[in-house]
């Protein structure tokens, strides 16, 4: 397969991944996914499955919170992977460019949803007042899922088509306050999305649960799957003591 198939397959998926995340949520956007479908498609799959793996634990707390548009990492793991194929299966070099690169998509996304959703849904508000169908569904579906092409899917193309040179000139063209302005901002949203998560669970019965976790993590040691597993342990005990609970209510 040539160069130029393989940069386009890969923005087509790239182009599919972002259209998926503002619509369906499938998850194919998350870098587990991106990184080995780039890989099949560069035909090296273990390199992207080491660099998608690589790229989803650096982004693994970072979420979406309110306004606040986190570093992108879906046309980062796409890039990021690409490069290191090309590179000889390397994924150092992957690994490095993957941040710098997951801001330019942040400034991307952040334009996409500050300017051109903003134009698109006044152009729906006034095919409303006309009662125009089809304009609704053009500028509310259509166009705005073909800009993802335009911001994501031509960048991608052009990356994985000319290279790390490529990628390296439009990084450091960037402003050194712009990147260290998105990299503290994007830090700082996953504290935030932990902040909401906390006060999600106001109620005191649920605090019991939330410390139990915290000491089995802290001072016990188990990972992150031992703490799913006892996760789902509490959650079967709670559903079955409210149930025992409320067939007693029922007799009494």
């Amino acid at each position: 397969m040539s160069l130029s198939l393989q940069a386009l397959l890969v923005a087509l998926f790239v182009t599919i991944t972002f259209i998926d995340a503002h619509t369906t949520q499938t998850h194919i956007f998350r870098p587990i996914v991106v990184g080995p479908v780039v890989g099949l498609i560069m035909g090296n799959v273990q390199t992207g499955l080491t660099v998608g793996v690589t790229v989803e634990l650096m982004f693994l707390a970072v979420i979406f919170v309110g306004t606040a548009v986190p570093p992108n990492p879906t046309i980062s793991t796409a890039i990021a992977t690409g490069i290191a194929i090309l590179g000889g299966g390397g994924t150092e070099l992957a690994v490095a460019t993957a941040l710098p690169i997951s801001f330019i998509g942040q400034m991307a996304e952040t334009f996409q949803n500050t300017v051109i959703n903003v134009w698109f849904m006044h152009r729906v508000d006034k095919a409303v007042e006309k009662r125009n169908p089809k304009g609704i569904v053009i500028n509310n579906t259509v166009l705005p899922m073909a800009m993802n092409a335009l911001l994501y899917g031509v960048p991608t193309f052009l990356a994985i088509y000319f290279g790390a040179d490529y990628v390296k000139m439009i990084i450091d063209a960037i402003p050194g306050k712009i990147i260290t302005g998105l990299s503290v901002g994007g830090a700082m949203i996953g504290a935030v999305g932990f902040a909401l998560l906390l006060n999600s669970i106001k109620s005191k019965k649920l605090w019991p649960f939330f410390l139990l976790g915290f000491f089995f993590a802290s001072y016990l040691k188990i990972n992150m799957i031992g703490i799913a597993v006892l996760a789902a342990i509490c959650v079967a005990m709670y559903y079955y003591f409210k149930l025992a609970d409320q067939k007693k209510e029922v007799k009494g």
